[in-house]
């Protein structure tokens, strides 16, 4: 496999069958009230013969690390949903993450006299994606049906009778394709707490009481949306456990940074 590197970090990517030797853009975007990641990847392609081989639905899979192959990497996939050039000699590839599947996959089925965490686990793995986790009232009903909707329209009519029906707030749970798989629940992705501070690799810092507050940092490999992290900002006297929201890895030729949105959850979209 090859590694290509900018500035300091190494990087893997594949789209279909092609490994991409240079990029002079990549960018990963991770939010907790997006059902489905996306990745842009631009690609050298003088002569056309990229853009030829490409079609939707083929694999991507990008990696990108500090070098040295003892820190960590972020490992992401998915499938090419479209392409278009992107100036003159390169082609813009748009992917989305493996939680495509969410929206691919429909459902028919009446249940009868089950517990919605039960409904939830069948529902999510009718994807054939991994379930790691599903956090949420265990109520039964004694009857729901879910009519050629898809697997996110049904979670979200899910929450909807529990709230309707039982009393429940489901408006902080979320679903996401973490590590060890699907979550549906209000909690964090686990692992390890990212520390992002003054003088080290935070950039900006930007807090916003009223709304989603932005930080920016160098990149941070492995950073995923509702992983907890630790901001420490000197210059506005700032430290906080927070969660991010949303993250956004932008690699390129301009510099290769991280952008996360902490500090406000919309709820369900």
């Amino acid at each position: 496999m090859e590694i290509v590197m900018i500035e300091g970090i190494n990087i893997r990517c594949n789209v279909g069958g092609v490994e991409v030797l240079r990029s002079p853009r990549i960018v990963l975007t991770l939010r907790r009230r997006a059902v489905v990641s996306t990745c842009e990847v631009d690609i050298p392609d003088a002569d056309g013969s990229v853009q030829t081989g490409l079609a939707r639905k083929q694999a991507v899979r990008v990696r990108f690390g500090h070098r040295g192959e003892g820190g960590t990497w972020h490992d992401w996939s998915g499938t090419v949903k479209d392409f278009q050039p992107a100036g003159p000699d390169t082609v813009r590839v748009q992917a989305v993450g493996l939680e495509q599947a969410l929206i691919d996959t429909t459902v028919t089925e009446a249940m009868h006299g089950e517990p919605a965490d039960v409904v939830a686990r069948r529902l999510l793995t009718s994807t054939g994606l991994p379930v790691a986790e599903i956090s949420i009232p265990a109520e039964t009903f004694p009857h729901i049906v879910f009519s050629r909707v898809t697997v996110a329209r049904a979670i979200k009519q899910l929450a909807a009778s529990l709230e309707r029906s039982f009393g429940h707030d489901l408006s902080r749970h979320a679903v996401w394709l973490g590590e060890a798989g699907l979550y549906w629940s209000d909690g964090d992705e686990p692992g390890d707490v990212f520390v992002i501070e003054t003088a080290a690799n935070l950039i900006t810092n930007s807090p916003n009481p009223a709304g989603m507050s932005v930080a920016v940092s160098t990149i941070l490999p492995g950073l995923t949306h509702s992983r907890k992290l630790r901001i420490r900002d000197t210059r506005r006297d700032f430290s906080e456990l927070v969660r991010a929201e949303e993250v956004i890895h932008a690699l390129g030729a301009d510099g290769n940074t991280t952008t996360i949105g902490y500090g406000y959850d919309g709820g369900w979209g």
